[in-house]
């Protein structure tokens, strides 16, 4: 059984795809951009927030400033307001925690951001035991903060497991030399055969699965 589960926040925790699409929409709009569909937030959603603009919307280096900016100012307003914690993401922090396993987030959404999520869910926000996100201070990979969280908390990678729904959350662990649960109702995998190549520990159907699948991992 492993001593602590790392945990991303966007569609893993949260599905957070409504209120991300309606200020990324937005603010390419003002930008004299087309909006994009829901279905195109597959496989961008765990990405920066930088390559998620590029990525969807073609910009230029030049223009990424200032979309961060608007974005930032219309999600500290709407953003917030529409996320959904998937079902049983409660029940299954509450098994881990009662099996004395460690609890950490790892997100690139901005430390402000998450922080006020976890005050809103408050249930859930006190069951981790660390929180890592993204500052205007300090910029980090993914594994970086993989890392600091398995310092913080005093476990050695490989005694740890990182969940979350995307191969950008699938390579940051194994090259922390960590395992991997693919978490397929987020926004990055579409498919179980989607993860398969990165060679993960369990794969999770649902929230609800990730405190009895994860209890059995080695």
């Amino acid at each position: 059984m492993k001593k602590l589960v790392i945990i991303g926040f966007d569609g893993t925790i949260a599905d957070t795809a409504p209120g991300i699409l309606y200020c990324m929409n937005t603010t390419a709009l003002s930008m004299g951009y087309t909006p994009v569909a829901h279905d195109a937030l597959y496989g961008v959603i765990g990405v920066s927030l930088e390559q998620g603009f590029m990525n969807l919307y073609g910009m230029k280096d030049d223009e990424i400033d200032y979309a961060m900016n608007q974005y930032s100012k219309l999600y500290s307003i709407k953003g917030e307001e529409m996320i959904l914690l998937y079902d049983g993401i409660e029940e299954s922090l509450k098994k881990l925690k009662e099996n004395n396993i460690k609890l950490a987030i790892v997100t690139q959404k901005n430390e402000k951001f998450i922080n006020n999520m976890l005050a809103v869910y408050n249930f859930v926000g006190c069951l981790f035991d660390a929180v890592c996100a993204t500052n205007v201070e300090e910029e980090m990979e993914k594994t970086d903060m993989l890392r600091r969280v398995c310092a913080e908390l005093e476990v050695d990678p490989a005694d740890a497991i990182f969940v979350g729904d995307s191969y950008v959350d699938a390579i940051a662990a194994g090259e922390v030399g960590m395992d991997f649960a693919a978490a397929l109702y987020g926004w990055g995998f579409r498919s179980k055969e989607d993860a398969e190549q990165y060679n993960c520990k369990a794969y999770l159907n649902n929230a609800g699965e990730i405190g009895a699948k994860l209890l059995s991992v080695e």
